[in-house]
């Protein structure tokens, strides 16, 4: 296929960017953060699980993208975000409220789901090497996003309606849950999403599942392009799949789970829609016994881009 040179020189000054960042200004970002001083996420609802929408507010991060020194202020033009679930497959799944929640996650008891903080920075990941998370649509790529700071939204996908509808295991089974809506208070340009621990496995009897939740954007005329992340998390060749790589799904950034960052090439959106899929691969072992019913997929979403 013939390439327009005007892509062509777009795609190179987009790598050189990526690679070394723009020089002769701060790269300010808008972040997420939830700590002592600045909250992007207030109250109702403190701890989940929940399928209540929830509107996260971003803040001014002085050259955000260049280092992960941590300069939070209010920004000069106030800009949130609000998350919400469309068109859930599973409406009622006992002691897990819905199919898909905020601020959940396994391990509250055998049979219901734990409440976490829906907003937090419980990764269970660090990215000491500064490679895996980029905060700025134009890089550097790998830097300018700390784990430890940036806040990430809690969402669980639960496995219980796969295991009592004793659905099939095989690595080409994948299963709608609904739709996630990113709709921001006013147009942004080239918002970058960072996804964490998109997989999980169950273990019974030393025999493995794997499962991972997949993403495939919606909303039309933009398109997706990778700046960070670790093999496991790639993008399909439409640009509008991010799909998890291995036929061997593990729970976390380090050990086979997808992570990384991930640009939204458009301008002046103000809606974002992503159908939600979980996807097994192939593993010997089970959704959950009839004792253990609470496993499923815990993975955080963040949103970063430049100031604007």
């Amino acid at each position: 296929m013939l390439i327009p040179r005007f892509h062509q020189i777009r795609s190179v000054s987009l790598s050189l960017l990526l690679a070394h960042g723009i020089s002769g200004h701060a790269q300010n970002t808008l972040e997420f953060v939830q700590d002592g001083t600045h909250k992007s996420r207030q109250a109702p609802v403190p701890k989940g699980p929940t399928s209540i929408p929830q509107t996260l507010d971003f803040f001014l991060n002085q050259n955000g993208g260049a280092d992960m020194k941590a300069a939070f202020s209010e920004p000069q033009s106030r800009l949130s975000v609000t998350f919400s679930f469309d068109d859930q497959s599973y409406i009622t799944v006992p002691q897990h409220v819905t199919g898909m929640t905020f601020g959940a996650t396994s391990g509250a008891s055998t049979s219901q789901v734990k409440g976490v903080e829906i907003v937090n920075t419980n990764y269970h990941f660090k990215d000491s090497g500064g490679t895996v998370f980029t905060a700025h649509p134009e890089g550097p790529a790998g830097n300018g996003f700390d784990p430890a700071v940036n806040a990430g939204l809690q969402i669980f996908l639960s496995a219980k309606p796969l295991m009592n509808a004793q659905a099939p295991k095989t690595d080409t089974s994948r299963y709608y849950y609904g739709k996630l809506r990113m709709q921001f208070s006013r147009p942004v340009d080239n918002p970058v999403i960072s996804l964490a621990g998109l997989g999980a496995t169950t273990n019974f009897s030393q025999k493995h599942l794997g499962f991972a939740t997949e993403l495939e954007l919606i909303t039309p005329s933009v398109s997706l392009l990778k700046l960070s992340g670790n093999e496991e998390m790639v993008l399909d060749e439409t640009k509008t799949k991010i799909l998890h790589s291995k036929s061997r799904i593990g729970g976390a950034c380090g050990g086979g789970a997808g992570c990384g960052s991930i640009l939204v090439d458009g301008t002046k959106i103000t809606n974002l829609v992503f159908a939600v899929y979980l996807r097994t691969d192939d593993g010997p072992g089970t959704w959950g016994t009839e004792k253990v019913t609470n496993s499923g997929d815990t993975w955080h979403v963040s949103i970063s881009m430049a100031e604007q």
